[in-house]
This record gives structure tokens, sequence and C-alpha cells, in this order.
């Protein structure tokens, strides 16, 4: 009962964030461009028009129901649901492999961390998970860029043209999201360490790493897990920062499109597509989704009782 009940209450929230973002997407997009001066200085000014807030609310509702769409994109006669067909199974593949390396190297460095705290190797440890954490994502993301095309030219990362560019760039996003699992397993392996078991184990001359494996990681799994939805969203943010900067046609590459991004640097024609950036949304919701049934799975498997709904 408390399964489906939080089932329903998760999908209330996404509905509702839904119809928020609804709301704030078909607010009018229509700034008014004059120039002033010798130097034709552009002065942009916006007046909101009630009526056309109302109509593109209209144009959004009308889609949905009666058209079952969500809109149309720039393109005369491509819906969105097209490109979240084309661009969308691009972008799942990075996230595929941002969501499984980063559990699995968070967690290893985090065991890492715990185990050589008190060594000369700290500074390899929690030394170098602060350091990285302090350094902001996209310069190490553009350092990663210089060094591959410094040390291998024929590397080719920018662009989706290649077959192994979803995996390189699915390490690089996931670097940030496995130094947070890291810091969270270090932590939950320093609370377990003064449980009653753990010395007993140790009294009974069992290796240090069988003690931390076998006993002290199974017990800290369900506080891991309860993070699976965080690193998820930490998983798109740095998503879509990469995507942006390797010029790789994901959903987030095409979301920068429809937020006039490119347009904007450019001074091309504007072009902004309310309808594309909530698609793009409902992507990112669904892939979240995804992480918490993840998360649900393997807590059921390893027989812990935490509800989904707690997450």
């Amino acid at each position: 009962m408390d399964l489906v009940f939080g089932g329903l209450k998760m999908l209330a929230l996404y509905f509702l964030v839904f119809i928020i973002l609804i709301f704030i997407l078909a607010f009018p997009n229509n700034p008014t461009v004059s120039y002033e001066g010798k130097a034709s200085t552009p002065i942009l000014t916006y007046d909101f028009h009630p009526e056309t807030y109302i109509y593109n609310l209209k144009v959004f509702y009308l889609s949905i129901t009666e058209h079952r769409t969500l809109g149309v994109t720039r393109y005369d006669g491509v819906l969105v649901e097209d490109e979240i067909k084309t661009y969308f199974p691009r972008s799942a593949k990075v996230i595929l492999v941002a969501f499984f390396f980063s559990i699995i190297a968070g967690i290893l460095k985090g065991v890492f961390d715990y185990r050589y705290r008190m060594s000369k190797l700290n500074f390899l440890g929690n030394g170098s998970t602060w350091l990285l954490q302090s350094i902001p994502d996209f310069f190490v993301i553009l350092s990663i860029q210089w060094l591959a095309l410094a040390m291998i030219p024929s590397l080719r990362v920018f662009s989706n043209s290649t077959w192994y560019n979803f995996i390189f760039i699915g390490i690089i996003v996931a670097i940030y999201p496995a130094l947070y699992i890291a810091r969270i397993t270090f932590a939950a392996l320093v609370n377990e360490d003064g449980q009653q078991y753990i010395q007993v184990a140790r009294s009974k001359g069992l290796k240090e790493r069988i003690i931390v494996y076998k006993h002290m990681l199974k017990n800290c799994m369900e506080t891991i897990l309860a993070h699976i939805t965080p690193l998820m969203v930490y998983i798109l943010s740095s998503l879509i920062m990469a995507e942006y900067l390797f010029a790789y046609e994901g959903i987030a590459y095409r979301m920068f499109f429809s937020l006039e991004i490119f347009t904007s640097i450019g001074g091309g024609q504007r072009s902004f597509e309310p309808a594309m950036i909530l698609g793009a949304a409902v992507c990112f919701m669904g892939t979240v989704m995804f992480a918490q049934m993840v998360a649900f799975i393997t807590r059921k498997s390893l027989g812990l009782d935490r509800s989904i709904a707690n997450e």
C-alpha cells in the first residue's frame, strides 16, 4: 500500500512540474528591438500582453488534448515527438554510461578514500576528491578536450559522428557525479566504522578488505541508493554542458537551439521553441524516474525495506 501511494505521489509531483512548465513556457517571447544613437545601440523592451499569454496556453492545451502532441518545431511538419526520437536516443546512451560508471567508480573511490584515510596515500583519496570537486566542471571538460586533441589528434571527440563518442562523453559526464557518490560512500563507511559488529570482525582477524566489501559496504547501500535521484540530476546538469561543449547532438544540444542560445550569440533569426523545451523536460523527468526505478529494484534485490517514496 505504501509503495502504491509513493508511486502515485511521485507521478502527481511530475505532473505538477509538467503543468508549471507549460505556464512558464507560455509566456510571450516577443521583445521589441529598437536602435538608438550613432552606434545604433540595440534597446530591448518587453510588454506583457495577457491575451497573447492566454492564446499560448490554449495552443498547448489543444495540441495535447486534440492533436495528441506536445507541439510543432521550427521545421515545417516536424513534431516535437519526431525530434525526440532523433535526439534523445543519443543522449540516453551517454546517460546510461555516465549513470552506471558514476555509481561503480564512485563507490570504489569512496572505499579507497575510507581505507587509506589514515595513510600517506590520503592525498590520492580524500585529497584528490576534494581537489576535483573544487574545480569548475566546465574547466575540467575544456581541459580534457585540449588534452585529447593534443595527445591524440586523430581522436574525433566533437559531434556524434563516431561510435565511441557517447562512451567518451559519458565518462566525462560521470566525473563529478562519481565524486558525489564517493563522498556519500566515504561518509557512510565512516559512520558504520564504529558499529559493534565491525569490532567483533576485526577481533576475529578478518582482513580489512573482506570487512569493508562483505559487511560494511552492504550495510551502506541503503544510504547510497537514497542518493540515486540527486545523482541523476547531477548527471543531467553535466550532460547539458558536455553536449554543448562537444557539439554532441543529443536532446540537451537540441534544447539549446530551442532556447535560442546559438541565434542569440550569432545574431541569427530568433526561433524560440517552447514545445521543444517542454519535450526535452519530459525526457529529463523520465530519466529521473528511470533512476528511481533502478534504485527501487536494487533495494528490493538486496532486501532493503526502505520505500521508494522516501527518496
